[in-house]
């Protein structure tokens, strides 16, 4: 798998990218904005999902006046995600973070397939219930804890270090017992 990540990262684009003057911090910055943006809309959603705040508006209202918006971002966020990890490739590879990362967006994937059918494709359908259903107060709250994971283990990403290269024991011991093969 490392030979991917070293392949990616040869790319004469991400090539261009890392070694770049303006190119890199300008990438890195509509990530962070569109996280921003981004973020906050999906904390908007949740809140509404679980009836903790914007009451006044049916659950519709918010789930569907925010799509478009949000899948706007997510495609700008994910972009430029892909974009500074494949200029680095090499260096997020050994990466604990980055692989903790991966996994929370492994586990979001997963929470839509199974919520998208029966929350957001049909938020009309809660607003008929007297009640919150558990099902939406479940995606509201899981929603609200997988992208905290993502946003925290991005930003620790940047303040991991490897293992020093003195100790050839303990990274033998990290190749062979951390990393995925």
């Amino acid at each position: 798998m490392f030979e991917l990540f070293q392949w990616l990262q040869n790319l004469s684009f991400m090539t261009f990218i890392r070694e770049s003057g303006w190119e890199y911090p300008i990438v890195m910055s509509t990530h962070l904005t569109c996280i921003a943006i981004f973020g906050g809309l999906i904390v908007i959603t949740d809140l509404r999902l679980l009836g903790w705040a914007f009451t006044e508006k049916s659950i519709a209202d918010v789930v569907n006046g925010l799509r478009w918006w949000k899948r706007i971002g997510f495609l700008i966020m994910f972009a430029m995600g892909f974009t500074l990890f494949g200029s680095k490739a090499s260096e997020y590879y050994p990466n604990p973070y980055f692989w903790a990362k991966m996994s929370f967006l492994t586990l979001v994937l997963i929470h839509a397939i199974i919520f998208r059918p029966m929350v957001y494709n049909h938020p009309e359908q809660l607003d008929a219930s007297p009640v919150i259903p558990t099902r939406a107060k479940a995606a509201g709250a899981l929603s609200l804890l997988l992208w905290t994971g993502v946003l925290c283990c991005g930003r620790l990403i940047g303040y991991w270090e490897p293992p020093q290269r003195q100790n050839p024991v303990a990274m033998n011991h990290f190749q062979e017992h951390v990393l995925p093969r």
